[in-house]
């Protein structure tokens, strides 16, 4: 009997991977001339606008997590993955490449960060505004964390809770990185572009991805 042969990726998500990623190269190339976008001061004099209440101190937490901290939560989360299953461990160690991209990006486009002449500025960490990098991290860290820890093992009624509130943890840094002035609405979008455009790409190579998405018969 011949073997059916499978495709080494899944081509929904190398499609979806290869259109983010080619959004963010798109406001890179826009980044690299421009210190914002048109729409951008608009909408951060928006949200800054917004009183967010309780959720300020959230924003903050966000904010503590930053350099240092963050590699070592990156590690943690690797570390986490391994020690329960080992064979998904590669998918979150690849998916974590995002970060030193985010770096090297960062380095060379030197996009300053959001000026206080025109927006309001409570914090900023220092470094470079494009893209942001606390998005790229959680968009790869908490997409790679649901599949690796939850996929195939919870019920599907709890593996949609473990998705949304990992949607609702990053819509609130991204609302955070605005509402702080560390960052331009466009930094916010390329670091999602990045983050979940790489993190796509990462789970559509069938051999990294399977130990985790493959259906057991």
């Amino acid at each position: 009997m011949r073997r059916e042969r499978t495709s080494p990726f899944r081509w929904p998500l190398l499609g979806v991977g290869l259109l983010l990623l080619a959004i963010f190269a798109g406001l890179t190339l826009y980044a690299v001339g421009h210190q914002y976008m048109p729409f951008d001061i608009s909408i951060e004099r928006s949200i800054q606008a917004v009183s967010w209440g309780p959720l300020v101190t959230v924003f903050n937490w966000f904010d503590w997590l930053e350099g240092t901290r963050q590699l070592y939560a990156g590690i943690a989360a690797i570390a986490v993955v391994a020690v329960i299953s080992w064979r998904r461990a590669p998918l979150i160690a690849v998916g974590a490449l995002a970060g030193p991209i985010y770096s090297i990006i960062q380095g060379i486009i030197q996009r300053p960060r959001p000026s206080a002449d025109l927006v309001q500025v409570i914090r900023h960490t220092g470094s470079f505004s494009f893209p942001s990098g606390h998005v790229v991290f959680f968009s790869w860290v908490l997409v790679l964390l649901v599949v690796c820890l939850a996929f195939g093992r919870l019920p599907r009624a709890l593996l949609s809770i473990a998705w949304l509130a990992a949607a609702l943890v990053l819509l609130v840094d991204c609302i955070g990185r605005i509402y702080l002035g560390e960052h331009w609405p466009s930094d916010v979008i390329a670091g999602l572009a990045l983050g979940l455009g790489w993190t796509s790409l990462v789970l559509s190579v069938r051999l990294l991805s399977n130990p985790a998405l493959e259906r057991k018969r």
